[in-house]
């Protein structure tokens, strides 16, 4: 969800939170969790929030744009998916939701047993090692230990972790998006342009990649509030400049 709709989403779940209802907000943003923080709090955000750093979520989901929507219900299967545009304003999407809320049961819940579980970064850093461990060769699992030293602090092996997945693989977007955020905590601005940029070419219709190029580059049109005049002038100047 965009962060302007966290204040309707917080009405929205003061309403439903307890007809058996979680809401879980993710943040694409590479600037990290305290960027994130300042708009859950300003809304008065009382659901849990995270922040995909890496951006991963994209490759396991297959979209390329913000706002998108899940449902997941008690037994962990997806009910509905709206990508690109997913907005509680919208009578429509809200109404989707709320009939899947009404909606009975779709058969027993997930034993207690398997039911996710959460821990902290320090045993979620001991699971990707001993994960990758199991499977040295798996580049899905290289980056997921990558990230998890990033939010561990470890910056300096996650740089070298990254740095390994791309001397095989060159165009991981998701080793490049992680390279940046490792040069934003370092305060190195132009470094993480960089590795956005390659990440960028690589998927040029990747509106999530295209905007943290934008955040990074004009944070005055992000931060604090989004402005999105700039952005359709944005566009239509790169747009411009592809045409010949």
């Amino acid at each position: 969800m965009c962060r302007e709709q966290l204040p309707v989403w917080q009405k929205f779940y003061e309403t439903h939170q307890n007809e058996n209802f979680e809401i879980l907000a993710i943040a694409m943003d590479a600037q990290g969790a305290e960027v994130a923080r300042r708009f859950t709090e300003s809304a008065g955000v009382q659901f849990p929030a995270a922040v995909d750093r890496a951006q991963g979520l994209w490759e396991l989901y297959g979209f390329n744009v913000v706002p998108n929507g899940f449902f997941v219900d008690e037994n962990g299967i997806l009910r509905y998916a709206n990508i690109g545009g997913f907005e509680v304003r919208n009578p429509e999407h809200a109404q989707a939701i709320e009939d899947l809320l009404a909606a009975p049961a779709s058969g027993a819940t997930l034993a207690s047993s398997n039911a996710p579980k959460f821990g902290s970064v320090e045993e979620a850093l001991r699971d990707a090692e001993a994960a990758l461990a199991g499977d040295p060769e798996n580049f899905d699992l290289q980056l997921t230990l990558a990230e998890r030293r990033v939010e561990s602090g470890q910056r300096e092996q996650a740089g070298q972790d990254f740095q390994a997945v791309l001397g095989t693989n060159p165009r991981s977007v998701r080793a490049l998006v992680g390279l940046a955020t490792i040069h934003l905590d370092r305060g190195e601005r132009d470094e993480a342009l960089a590795a956005l940029k390659k990440a960028w070419a690589i998927e040029p219709d990747n509106w999530i990649i295209r905007k943290q190029i934008w955040a990074v580059e004009h944070p005055e049109q992000f931060y604090p509030a989004i402005n999105p005049q700039w952005q359709r002038e944005r566009i239509k100047q790169e747009e411009s400049q592809k045409s010949p």
